[in-house]
């Protein structure tokens, strides 16, 4: 089984971020994400402050990867939990699409080959998120 992450929503972070301090700030939202969006350590503390059982905050994203795997590997993934998309690129490859709330929440679940490449696959697209991750599987 191999997982490349191939796109996602661009500044995860600073949307994560944005979404958060909607909430607690009078700030507009675009006002908040360009000033988030240009100081990225901001955006990663605000960040790192979340409790990632608020999945729905987690939601303002969206990552593709590439899978290579059977039918029964895929089958068995989309089994365990029904807000992964797949497409049938051609045989063992899949187009696989998914929020961050559904990684996070995966990942949390599973301990197998698949959840620890989706772990990795998003260690440059979301570094906080990701080291809370990596912190849970100890």
């Amino acid at each position: 089984m191999r997982l490349e992450i191939v796109a996602h929503t661009p500044d995860v972070e600073a949307l994560i971020a944005t979404a958060m301090l909607t909430t607690t700030s009078g700030a507009s939202p675009s006002t908040l994400f360009h000033s988030l969006r240009g100081d990225a350590g901001r955006a990663a503390r605000v960040v790192d402050r979340l409790e990632v059982q608020h999945g729905s905050i987690l939601e303002h994203n969206r990552l593709c990867w590439v899978l290579e795997a059977t039918e029964s590997e895929a089958l068995d993934i989309l089994l365990s939990c029904r807000f992964f998309s797949f497409t049938k690129i051609e045989d063992s490859r899949w187009l696989v699409s998914a929020n961050l709330r559904t990684v996070v929440e995966f990942a949390e679940s599973r301990r197998d080959a698949f959840t620890q490449a989706l772990v990795e696959s998003i260690r440059e697209v979301t570094p906080t998120i990701y080291q809370h991750l990596r912190g849970n599987e100890r």
